[in-house]
């Protein structure tokens, strides 16, 4: 009997850890208060408090934070987990990220630790996605691994980071998408293209700009101002200096009507009308009636708005659960 207690006890000790505040990793949001940066928490109590040049959201429990000029990384305590030693410093993707070396100018990737992770340099790179970086060292890209060495040779005039398997490359002025073999996924006769999200890219062609799916047929009909990325299953497209938003199918979900308009997050996308800033739903219905002069997406069900010249935070009602009090405010993030 004495052996079946200790047990339960035991289980419930680490049930009450993994659920506990301590056990859980908390979502953080970057604000500015007279000219510096710290974070606060959910009831905008501040965790770290305001003493960083600026600041880039957490990624995998580190934040890019600028002191004197130069870049390093803190972590969710506000300590220096990396120190600032370095030009500038971009957010960690797959355990890596990529930063500029004071002295050389070039670009380098190190670890959570701060050490570098291979030796090899370059002049200019992408976040590691699907195990693969986009990256050249002088005027052609290519993709390393994680040991720095390319596996796709470096012979395109343009590259950018996989996704979906599928990894957005020019050359001879052709784009296309190729797969981690380095072969042909997509070879297309377009002007232009974008990433592949949700199984449907943006796409130019001779009159303008629409989508086209993994097998290249076109959706939507290119003949737009301009196309953006699709998010959450919709993806925002301009037509006479106006913007709407279509689904993954072809079809409109808004029509043209918004002056500006930002990705979906959170199953929001914040739209502009005039000079207010409001936000919809999937449905294109407007949640949140324009109210604000800036807004940004949603995440952890908060979203940072600016209401005059203070920003400050509301919930998926339109609610401001935090006043108008930051300088400036980054969504949440962990």
């Amino acid at each position: 009997m004495k052996t079946l207690v200790k047990a339960f006890s035991l289980v419930l000790f680490f049930a009450a850890f993994l659920i506990s505040p301590a056990g859980a990793q908390q979502y953080l949001a970057g604000v500015s208060s007279n000219g510096k940066w710290g974070f606060i928490d959910a009831k905008g109590d501040w965790v770290i408090k305001p003493g960083f040049g600026n600041v880039h959201h957490f990624s995998e429990g580190l934040a890019a934070a600028e002191s004197g000029g130069s870049w390093g990384y803190i972590s969710m305590s506000g300590e220096w987990a990396i120190q600032p030693v370095y030009k500038r410093a971009e957010d960690f993707s797959e355990g890596l990220a990529r930063v500029i070396d004071q002295v050389s100018g070039d670009w380098i990737y190190i670890d959570k630790t701060g050490k570098q992770a291979f030796r090899s340099q370059f002049a200019n790179c992408m976040n590691f996605s699907e195990g693969l970086a986009a990256a050249r060292a002088s005027s052609r890209w290519g993709y390393i691994d994680k040991s720095g060495k390319y596996v796709i040779a470096d012979k395109y005039e343009h590259a950018e980071t996989f996704s979906e398997g599928m990894g957005r490359v020019a050359i001879d002025n052709i784009y296309g998408f190729i797969n981690h073999a380095g072969e042909w996924a997509l070879k297309t006769s377009l002007e232009n293209i974008r990433d592949m999200n949700d199984g449907v890219a943006p796409a130019k062609g001779s009159r303008g700009w629409g989508y086209i799916d993994r097998t290249g047929k076109e959706i939507v009909p290119a003949i737009y101002e301009h196309a953006q990325n699709f998010s959450e299953g919709l993806g925002r497209i301009r037509d006479k200096g106006m913007w709407g938003y279509y689904d993954t199918t072809g079809k409109a979900v808004t029509p043209f009507t918004y002056d500006k308009c930002l990705d979906f997050s959170d199953g929001m996308a914040a739209v502009r009308i005039g000079e207010l800033w409001g936000y919809i739903d999937k449905t294109g219905k407007m949640a949140i009636v324009p109210q604000f002069d800036k807004a940004l997406g949603f995440s952890n069900g908060l979203a940072p708005v600016q209401a005059g010249k203070r920003w400050g935070y509301i919930d998926k009602t339109g609610k401001m659960i935090l006043p108008a009090q930051f300088g400036k405010a980054l969504p949440f993030s962990q």
